[in-house]
């Protein structure tokens, strides 16, 4: 599970800096240029997603985190990778509507209700694998996950499943690699204790 991410002083410049490197198009009336904080569940974040045209380009939009779901209450936050195409609430998205989350990096909490951070050991930023779909109130979002790392795992037994820079448009465009991507390994991150913060909403 993936249930909350963050995003620190400095993300900003690195996001721009990925952004021109991997040939992906920002907005300048981008509303989340300099914002710095945790993100919730049915918060609204920037994404990196295919363009709406034809033309086959990369861009970021603000998105909201969660499926609304069709089947009771809660969002729907997370994917499960190994089954998401066999769910039809997912299957169509996860085909058509591939996208990339960008975070500094993400917490989970371990059985005593201790929180950990997880963040990239180069400090670069975190690329999430995800989805999204239109809703009525606009373009929703969801995070994949799969089996956790050997060093994650005496903390929570699932991880969101990353991306490299170099991945971005493979992982948007190309469905050839998509069971690569979702049934890999994922390395290991710089993981530390956070006390200052042991509630997990």
């Amino acid at each position: 599970m993936c249930g909350r991410y963050y995003i620190e002083k400095g993300f900003d410049a690195k996001l721009d800096g990925l952004l021109r490197r991997t040939h992906v198009t920002r907005p300048s009336a981008d509303p989340y240029q300099g914002d710095t904080r945790d993100v919730f569940p049915s918060d609204r974040s920037l994404i990196i997603h295919a363009s709406y045209d034809i033309g086959g380009h990369v861009m970021t939009t603000a998105m909201r985190w969660g499926f609304t779901n069709p089947y009771g209450s809660g969002l729907l936050i997370n994917a499960r990778a190994e089954t998401a195409l066999e769910k039809k609430t997912f299957a169509d998205s996860l085909l058509k509507r591939r996208c990339i989350i960008p975070a500094s990096g993400f917490y989970e909490w371990d059985a005593h209700k201790a929180r950990y951070r997880f963040r990239n050991p180069n400090h670069g930023l975190l690329l999430l694998a995800g989805f999204y779909r239109e809703e009525e109130d606009g373009p929703h979002f969801t995070i994949l996950t799969t089996e956790a790392s050997d060093q994650m795992r005496p903390v929570h037994d699932r991880m969101p499943v990353m991306l490299g820079p170099k991945e971005i448009h493979p992982w948007i465009f190309d469905e050839s690699h998509l069971e690569e991507f979702l049934t890999r390994p994922q390395r290991n991150l710089l993981m530390d204790q956070d006390e200052g913060q042991i509630s997990m909403f």
